[in-house]
């Protein structure tokens, strides 16, 4: 089984306990995702869980689109209300 390499979460054991009160042994698994992180500097495959992923204890590699859209110049088109508003005018009349 994999582990969290961020916070060493990893399989845990208990006894599920059914309504007629039978036991039987239940194993509860870590939401465990691989992904390209910076490690060190250097770009690594780590085994990382969900939670460290979503509070941020994980520096997420930049390749493969893993970059983050605020990271990203995206230029918007710039559209011209003036042309729209001539072409409605232009239909109407």
């Amino acid at each position: 089984m994999a582990k969290c390499e961020i916070c060493n979460k990893s399989v845990s054991f208990g006894i599920k306990v059914s309504h007629s009160h039978r036991r039987s042994n239940k194993m509860w698994k870590p939401n465990v995702r691989r992904v390209r992180a910076v490690v060190n500097g250097e770009h690594k495959r780590i085994y990382v869980c969900t939670r460290c992923l979503r509070s941020g204890l994980v520096e997420r590699g930049h390749g493969c689109g893993l970059t983050k859209a605020s990271e990203i110049d995206m230029e918007m088109p710039e559209v011209n209300t003036f042309e729209a508003e001539d072409a409605t005018e232009t239909q109407s009349e």
